[in-house]
């Protein structure tokens, strides 16, 4: 585990440690290539002992709670179709800049991986009770993502992200032992007071 990783990043590696059964879980992973900057949030390794198979879930996490994911100038491209909110344009940006910098980070790194899972993570993104440009440009880099490289990036944001924290939560209710994840253990120190 990494001392850098934020609360977001931990709880989600929390969820992929115990609701996924993934039994390595990294976080801000780097490239050694010189000169590549990329950086994923988290990868989770689940080695299924059964099959022999492989899968590996990278997860890019933004917790910040105002909804606004990102802050910054964007370039000109297709984001500009859906907003014209600067920082909800650069952050379009800046994830698909992070997704297709993860993507060939796994493929290069995790060739014999089974299967590769794309997943972004936020609490809150702007806009979901209403419809917004941003949900919409979130669902078109989706789309995008998956012409590109044929991999589904999965959108875990405002209710399901909720969903997936309040199963959590409820693993943790009752459950005692160590294991080995510290958002887990937090929740579980909440979750069993007396």
């Amino acid at each position: 585990m990494s001392i850098n990783a934020t609360w977001g990043e931990l709880l989600v590696g929390a969820y992929h440690k115990r609701m996924n059964g993934c039994e390595v879980v990294s976080y801000n992973n780097r490239s050694e290539e010189r000169g590549n900057q990329m950086e994923a949030d988290i990868i989770a390794i689940d080695n299924d002992r059964d099959t022999g198979g492989q899968n590996v879930y990278v997860c890019e996490v933004v917790t910040h709670m105002s909804g606004k994911l990102y802050s910054g100038s964007p370039d000109e491209g297709w984001w500009t179709e859906f907003t014209n909110t600067k920082a909800h344009q650069y952050s379009l940006q800046k994830l698909q800049q992070k997704f297709l910098e993860d993507y060939r980070y796994v493929n290069d790194t995790f060739a014999n991986a089974d299967d590769h899972a794309y997943q972004f993570w936020a609490p809150v993104v702007t806009g979901w009770e209403r419809g917004s440009g941003l949900i919409d440009g979130l669902e078109e880099l989706g789309n995008r993502f998956e012409d590109e490289t044929g991999e589904e990036l999965e959108l875990i944001i405002n209710q399901d992200y909720t969903e997936r924290i309040q199963n959590l939560r409820k693993e943790a209710k009752g459950d005692t032992s160590d294991h080995g994840a510290p958002a887990f253990r937090f929740l579980q120190i909440l979750e069993n007071l007396k």
